[in-house]
């Protein structure tokens, strides 16, 4: 991610924006804060724009919000907040913060009209915030303090901690919070089947070797995991007893954070997530320097179930076709100076009637567009998701709105583009070929799915990934 990430973006938006002029309303009627903007902006931007999240500046108040009055008209009536940028004809999804253009032109005229404060009776009662999180967890863990270096890079590191729960138990969210979300590039938690003799609270990565820009070494054998000594921190030594622990998205997660991204609710879908006992806690963390050291400290909060539910939610990630996805380079390259590079699809086919209730999106710096697509075993083709201008800042999780049922032999294709040009400014050097790989400035193509199952159904079952012919698995023609 960019140094600064999501704080910066938001930022930039607005302090670029702050002296944007628009049209006045068409209305006479005086628009205030209290009365007509603060329902809007509780309903729409506090998640982020209060003390201790990912926004730079408050809205809870009149008085933190006034100062960002011509910058926020500006920032709506450009779209470019808030965040998500679906393109609308496809699909309806949960918390979905664009701005109707009502809610557009009333900023507008609130900002064109002095930004008048009104009449605090008029004013909504505060929306309430659990402080520091998102959901409202039930059991809270921590991560041991990681240092942070000011430059540099430092790899995906994985943590195994105790399981906090004794006996089999249910949860309807799993919410990761970093202690210095501008330092997180992602992080995600499963559970795996305890081990004995595991070391609790040890950081691990892979020693992977790379050149002065920070890039993957081609060639090299596999990296050897390793530690911090323990007689000395500021030390490597080798980690063997790790190997047997996955790392990477292909173990799968099931509580994931990105910028911008808020955590799953389960309860929406009236499902849960079982967390086994005799299981520990696997954690996937990935920071990155932003330019000043820092010590996070990560939390990870579970609100548990009420009752036990009857069916399960799944998150799955889809690879690219080729040899090992975005690890193959070979096919999975973006050529120097490439503007819309076309990343190989993400195929799957269906074995069973399933029920699709969440979709997601995971690039790097080069990402440009994603698209969601269904073929059904009539030939229907429908689009159920398109992100056409990708932001690396803000990496959403749509939930939708409601359950999609996809009948056995359907198919799911999810296409995507890069751009390694000058056109994006985010490419650090568009004249050097870019391959898949962790860091911000190498790539990566995942998108994620979220189904619903009944009790007992194993996910690895309900469909099949990169099946058959490429050539022949899709038809270009779509009815829509």
């Amino acid at each position: 991610m960019r140094s600064i990430g999501i704080a910066l973006c938001c930022l930039l938006l607005f302090s670029a924006a702050a002296f944007g002029q628009g049209d006045r309303g068409t209305t006479g009627t005086t628009v205030t804060f209290y009365g007509d903007v603060l329902p809007i902006l509780q309903a729409r931007c506090q998640s982020c724009h209060r003390p201790g999240e990912v926004a730079p500046m408050s809205f809870l108040s009149y008085q933190t919000t006034r100062p960002w009055a011509k910058a926020m008209k500006a920032a709506v009536i450009e779209r470019k907040m808030p965040p998500g940028g679906l393109d609308p004809q496809y699909g309806h999804f949960v918390d979905n913060f664009s701005l109707t253009q009502s809610e557009i032109d009333t900023i507008a005229k609130w900002a064109d009209g002095g930004a008048i404060e009104g009449d605090t009776k008029d004013a909504p009662p505060p929306a309430q915030w659990v402080e520091g999180w998102r959901s409202n967890p039930d059991v809270v863990i921590e991560v041991p303090p990681f240092d942070v270096p000011a430059r540099g890079w430092v790899e995906n590191t994985i943590m195994v901690l105790p399981n906090p729960f004794k006996k089999d138990t249910w949860v309807t969210s799993i919410e990761i919070r970093p202690g210095v979300p501008a330092v997180m590039h992602h992080a995600g938690v499963r559970f795996a089947p305890h081990m004995d003799g595991v070391k609790y609270g040890q950081f691990f990565w892979s020693d992977i070797k790379r050149d002065e820009a920070g890039v993957h070494i081609p060639g090299q054998p596999r990296p050897q995991r390793v530690t911090f000594c323990s007689d000395d921190s500021s030390k490597v030594c080798p980690a063997p007893e790790t190997d047997l622990i996955p790392d990477g998205a292909a173990a799968g997660f099931e509580g994931f954070y990105r910028p911008g991204a808020a955590p799953l609710d389960y309860a929406y879908y009236k499902t849960a997530y079982l967390i086994p006992a005799n299981t520990d806690v696997v954690l996937s963390l990935h920071w990155t320097p932003i330019g000043k050291a820092v010590t996070d400290v990560t939390k990870i909060g579970f609100v548990v179930a009420k009752q036990e539910p009857q069916r399960q939610l799944s998150m799955r990630a889809l690879k690219p076709r080729g040899n090992d996805g975005w690890n193959d380079r070979q096919r999975w390259r973006i050529p120097a100076g490439d503007s819309n590079w076309e990343a190989p699809p993400k195929d799957v086919i269906f074995n069973m009637d399933a029920e699709l209730a969440v979709m997601s999106i995971h690039m790097h710096e080069h990402g440009k567009d994603m698209k969601y697509m269904l073929m059904y075993p009539d030939g229907k083709v429908e689009t159920i998701l398109n992100q056409p201008h990708y932001d690396f800042n803000w990496q959403m999780t749509y939930n939708l709105e409601r359950t999609l049922k996809i009948p056995k032999g359907t198919k799911l294709r999810v296409m995507s583009h890069f751009d390694n040009s000058l056109n994006n400014k985010f490419a650090r050097d568009p004249n050097r070929d870019v391959y898949g790989g962790e860091q911000s400035w190498e790539e990566m193509d995942a998108p994620w799915i979220g189904l619903i199952l009944d009790i007992g159904v194993d996910p690895k079952n309900v469909y099949s990934e990169n099946p058959g012919d490429e050539a022949s698995f899709w038809s270009r023609t779509q009815s829509n």
